[in-house]
């Protein structure tokens, strides 16, 4: 073990007596406090704004979860201690009937010395970066009928990173706080006083979306994403969707929000028009729509790419280049709207036989240069996951699109997976960048999806530049979790991944293979990702007319003794892809646990939040570790790095139970953490190979350190001989929640900030 990797604990740092805070009311604002905290170093010389800001929930707006910052890096990182904790409130009693978790799930924003944040039961704070301090705080009204007569499945608990934008340029340019809600609402908060400017439904002026078959619904689990254009005054928001065959049309708004009440602009339809609404059903409605746009392709890979490993772009079958009759056969009735089965009709009632809708998880993208006035938004699963009922690819699910955020207008997309079986979809993240491709200088997206695969794409055509699966060893993909052929009558007619339609195990299982936010360091040219083996027993579920508006095709089990069956357990690694070839660089091994949340990256360091209660730094450059710092409760939101109005540099962390560690019991905290007492010998110059260049860093440890270096086409696999606990890295949630109080994290919950 090298020295700094040691791990050490917050639960024992002093901090003072519990600080209540309402739930309920206007605004209110707090004094502050007059405490001393512990010996904490400021920048040296001054930051820019891109250092000190966490300016929007994925870092900055390409969604790189990345701060150019070098204050806290790989040579002092082992010196981050504890400047403040602050209790999050607990669950209100007017919302106890409604499911979700507790606490803070979204990544908190530094602006300008402030953190602003959002809690699950949507009651927003403004804190002081240099003390945690409330400045103000609003409670966002949620009831538990609140989606009653909207056409909406219950009220749910549960906002991402995708809920919450912040704007400068409107409303006299006054800095504003945008946030989306489980009850389908948008809010634009003055982010100075907490009061709330407007306010609007994504459903405003109807009940359902035109189109949409009356008995449709969308069962959304959490709000949905938004997009803010700031310089158009423009809006957009979505609905999510799960699991069930009678969830409703999969659409896009556009508002313009330069008005009062703000006036919606356009609605793309990303689905065909379903049956019993105000359209008439068209079976020809995506043939028309792929011809009308720039780009479209489906993602196939065949046989031949399926073993790990980049993938080249031409991987695809391109709805554009395909002849008109293969085009028709492909498409025409897709959905299955136009001609259903007598047996899809008796349980249908001959409406709607499945959807998809927006995707969530990470932000959507705006575009910006050769892509001005584009927005790049994703979809979800197939819903149901599986049945008789969809034939065809089920376009344009597990997708990512490219609109006209004016004109609703759709210039491309590109689909992940043709006939979606699995609960495969395109959430979480997308981000962008510039890459030289074939000479030229291009700007790209980056897109993860949950069945495995990270996708560089053309922002301007959409078209596939190489895509990249981990290899075997890594995430293991069991013989009937390959992506389908669009173009395979017989297998665009599946009722389920196993045809068989005898249960399978499956790898990766619903609980996908990337479910978090990834990230890019344009120092690098790396990109940072969390990948994930999480096995289920999947079993096909045959529909009928009374589970119609619960079905979602599969029932799943916890494998027993799922080692002796795969040679995998639950677990996580964390790897480097080269963003300019598509090439894993390095991967870092976690046993037994799942990764949910996200990645963070800054200062040659990576930052990983495992539930277990543990924060892993990992040396940029090589996968190292350099230091495994135990916080002591459920970390499952990606770290934000920002700089207090003085110029300390702080990682502020949410402690949070829910998503990997689903639960209740917790509402968590706020901590934040900054470089304490560094001594001026705590540094070791290291020469790197990276890409054939040689890098000159420094790491952490004191005299006698070690590091590991790799170049980019050497794998250098580190995991629990670096240092890493093994015995606190629980896959289960109601361990991790015993281990929690063993080790007397309530006390620490039952203290102040300090200043």
């Amino acid at each position: 073990m090298t020295k700094g990797s040691s791990r050490i604990s917050i639960t024992a740092v002093s901090v003072s007596l519990l600080f209540f805070l309402s739930s309920v009311g206007a605004p209110t604002v707090l004094g502050a406090a007059a405490n001393s905290s512990p010996a904490a170093l400021a920048a040296a010389t001054p930051l820019t704004s891109l250092e000190a800001n966490w300016a929007a929930a994925d870092g900055n707006q390409f969604n790189q979860n990345y701060n150019p910052q070098k204050v806290i890096n790989s040579s002092n990182v082992q010196y981050l201690g504890l400047s403040w904790l602050f209790p999050l409130p607990t669950h209100p009693t007017a919302l106890l009937s409604v499911s979700g978790g507790l606490g803070v799930d979204t990544a908190p924003l530094i602006i300008n010395g402030t953190i602003y944040f959002v809690t699950q039961a949507s009651q927003t704070f403004a804190l002081n970066g240099a003390n945690g301090n409330v400045l103000w705080t609003t409670v966002l009204p949620l009831a538990p009928n609140s989606t009653a007569g909207k056409g909406v499945g219950a009220l749910s608990l549960h906002l991402h990173n995708g809920n919450q934008q912040f704007t400068t340029k409107l409303f006299g340019n006054t800095p504003t706080w945008w946030i989306s809600t489980g009850d389908t609402k948008v809010y634009a908060l003055n982010a100075l006083t907490g009061k709330i400017t407007l306010n609007f439904t994504v459903f405003t002026g109807i009940s359902t979306v035109a189109g949409n078959n009356p008995i449709s619904v969308y069962h959304g689990l959490g709000a949905t994403n938004l997009l803010v254009d700031q310089n158009k005054g423009v809006v957009i928001t979505s609905q999510i969707s799960t699991s069930t065959g009678d969830t409703g049309r999969c659409f896009f708004r556009g508002w313009n929000v330069l008005v009062s009440p703000p006036q919606l602009m356009w609605t793309a339809f990303c689905t065909p028009p379903q049956p019993g609404g105000s359209l008439p059903v068209d079976p020809n409605w995506e043939i028309n729509q792929v011809n009308s746009m720039k780009g479209a392709q489906i993602f196939y890979p065949g046989p031949a790419y399926n073993g790990g490993g980049p993938i080249p772009g031409t991987a695809v079958v391109d709805l554009k280049t395909i002849s008109a009759a293969q085009l028709n056969s492909t498409l025409y009735n897709d959905w299955g709207y136009a001609k259903q089965s007598a047996a899809c009709a008796a349980y249908t009632g001959g409406s709607s036989t499945g959807s998809t809708a927006a995707g969530w998880g990470a932000p959507w993208l705006l575009g910006s240069g050769p892509t001005a006035g584009l927005a790049f938004v994703n979809t979800n699963n197939k819903d149901p996951y599986a049945g008789p009922c969809t034939p065809g690819p089920d376009l344009w699910s597990a997708a990512i699109l490219a609109l006209n955020d004016t004109s609703g207008q759709w210039v491309w997309g590109f689909q992940a997976n043709a006939h979606e079986l699995w609960d495969y979809d395109c959430s979480w993240w997308q981000a962008m960048g510039n890459e030289t491709v074939n000479g030229q200088n291009t700007q790209v997206i980056w897109k993860t999806c949950k069945g495995g695969y990270l996708f560089e794409l053309n922002a301007v055509t959409g078209k596939l530049i190489w895509a990249w699966t981990p290899t075997q060893s890594i995430m293991a993909r069991c013989q009937y979790c390959y992506m389908l052929n669009p173009l395979n009558s017989t297998q665009m007619n599946y009722a389920f991944f196993n045809p068989s339609l005898q249960p399978a195990l499956m790898y990766p299982s619903f609980y996908a293979a990337f479910e978090s936010e990834g990230s890019y360091s344009p120092a690098l040219n790396y990109i940072f990702l969390a990948s994930q083996n999480v096995p289920l027993i999947a079993t096909y579920v045959a529909p009928n007319a009374t589970n119609y508006h619960t079905y979602n095709g599969i029932a799943t089990t916890p494998p027993a003794g799922a080692s002796s069956v795969t040679g995998i357990q639950d677990n996580s690694t964390f790897v480097a892809v080269d963003a300019g070839t598509g090439q894993m660089v390095w991967a870092h091994f976690i046993p037994t646990t799942g990764y949910r949340g996200g990645v963070t990256n800054s200062g040659n360091i990576v930052f990983l939040t495992l539930s277990s209660g543990d924060l892993l730094m990992l040396n940029a450059q090589t996968g190292a570790l350099v230091k495994d710092y135990f916080i002591g409760g459920p970390l499952n939101v990606l770290p934000s790095i920002g700089a207090t109005a003085s110029g300390q540099m702080e990682v502020i962390l949410p402690i949070t139970a829910g998503l990997v560690s689903w639960g209740t019991g917790v509402p968590g905290d706020i901590v934040a953490l900054s470089l304490q007492n560094v001594p001026p010998s705590s540094t070791n110059t290291v020469t790197t190979t990276v890409g054939g260049q040689t890098i000159t860093t420094t790491v952490g440890g004191g005299p006698g350190a070690t590091v590991t270096t790799t170049s980019a086409t050497t794998i250098t696999q580190t995991g629990a001989s670096s240092g890493v606990d093994t015995t606190t890295l629980y896959g289960v949630a109601a361990v991790a929640v015993i281990f929690i109080i063993a080790t007397g994290y309530f006390a620490m919950r039952g203290r102040k900030p300090a200043p």
